[in-house]
């Protein structure tokens, strides 16, 4: 009599990708507000900026445009400064930008700066 044992490989469920990650505030403070605010928003931008100017928007337009990634980049990072676990004064001051560039893009929106 021959016993075969097999192991079960475990499997997630909620297997989240590196966005959802973000999202979540899972990813470090680090990685959300320098890859998020700094790194991947720079090309994004370009991009919303030569789109708006190919479709013929105003300048004024762009700040619209950029809004919802502002908004996801802000999300991402405040979560990420809740799960914050080193000295108070970094998810402090992280906070404190967002909030300023939350003002900016809603200012980018009404005013059209």
């Amino acid at each position: 009599m021959e016993i075969i044992l097999v192991k079960k490989r475990k499997t997630k469920k909620n297997k989240k990708n590196y966005f959802n990650k973000f999202w979540d505030g899972e990813l470090s403070l680090p990685v959300s507000y320098w890859m998020f605010g700094l790194v991947y928003a720079i090309p994004i931008g370009i991009l919303v900026a030569l789109v708006a100017m190919v479709m013929g928007f105003p300048e004024s337009a762009w700040g619209i445009l950029i809004l919802p990634y502002t908004i996801f980049w802000s999300v991402g990072c405040w979560r990420s400064c809740d799960n914050y676990k080193g000295k108070i004064v970094w998810p402090v001051l992280a906070k404190i930008t967002i909030v300023l560039a939350l003002i900016q893009g809603a200012a980018d929106v009404v005013i059209g700066v």
